[in-house]
């Protein structure tokens, strides 16, 4: 199976931000980039001012909470 996008948010849990945003979260806590709502300001990759306080991201493929090995 291939996997492709990025797990990204502030911190896994206990961020008011993180737990208040409506985008799926992938089973490690993080926003999933492929799933993240089009509206979402928080989590867009592209916008340098959101990513810039972002703290945590992986491969989607490299997630420590993958269970499909």
């Amino acid at each position: 199976m291939t996997i492709t996008g990025w797990h990204m948010g502030r911190q896994w849990h206990g961020h008011d931000i993180e737990d208040e945003c409506p985008c799926p979260k992938a089973p490690c806590g993080l926003v999933d980039t492929t799933q993240r709502l089009p509206t979402c300001e928080q989590h867009n990759p592209a916008d340098p001012i959101a990513a810039r306080t972002m703290r945590q991201n992986h491969p989607a493929d490299a997630c420590p909470a993958r269970t499909d090995e």
